[in-house]
């Protein structure tokens, strides 16, 4: 049976959690904050909101709703990038976050949880999400998400070429630059936003 209380307690949470961020919580983190350990039951409550009208349901699998008719883009988390040494990326996704139409340029995105401090200086820190638009190409000076083919790894570095070469460049002086030949690197994607969690 579902509790009138705790779904206006869900409802809540949903709205604060929305405004604060500019994103719909997941599921999981819908059931953390309101004390619910099923799955199934979360799913219950927001077939429950939805059909009042407050919630509308969206076809992904994780990032499961949207607030009154308000549109969105759903934008899935892959997994893993690191701002360290390359470690592979499987393109799994781990969950969604839905973002306001227009916030982002493009409809092809993606996100990665970034692991490491190499790119502090630019201000993206160790458990940050950065939100990724796939794309093949990138201008000098731009941060990207590339593929190192030498170390079957994805990293995010700031990109540049030079003399002929490949350079992905670390936003932390106490590190060096990471260079390649051309044929080495391919680009996943430019890095066009970033998501933070904050904790007291």
């Amino acid at each position: 049976m579902v509790s009138e209380e705790k779904l206006n307690r869900v409802m809540d949470y949903i709205r604060k959690f929305t405004e604060e961020n500019g994103y719909t919580p997941s599921v999981r983190e819908i059931g953390k904050e309101c004390g619910i350990k099923s799955t199934a039951t979360v799913h219950s409550y927001i077939e429950k909101l939805q059909n009042k009208g407050y919630l509308n349901k969206t076809d992904n699998k994780k990032r499961a709703v949207t607030i009154g008719k308000g549109s969105g883009i759903n934008v899935p988390l892959l997994g893993v990038v690191t701002a360290g040494q390359p470690i592979f990326a499987y393109e799994n996704y781990e969950d969604y976050y839905t973002f306001p139409v227009g916030e982002f340029r493009g409809d092809d995105l993606f996100m990665l949880r970034v692991q490491g401090t190499s790119m502090i200086d630019a201000g993206i820190m160790d458990g940050d999400k950065i939100i990724v638009r796939r794309q093949q190409t990138a201008e000098n000076g731009e941060i990207v998400v590339a593929f190192v083919n030498e170390d079957e790894g994805a990293t995010v570095k700031r990109f540049f070429i030079k003399n002929g070469k490949i350079v992905l460049h670390p936003e932390n002086e106490r590190l060096q630059d990471m260079i390649f030949e051309p044929e080495q690197v391919s680009i996943l994607g430019k890095v066009v936003g970033l998501m933070r969690n904050y904790r007291a």
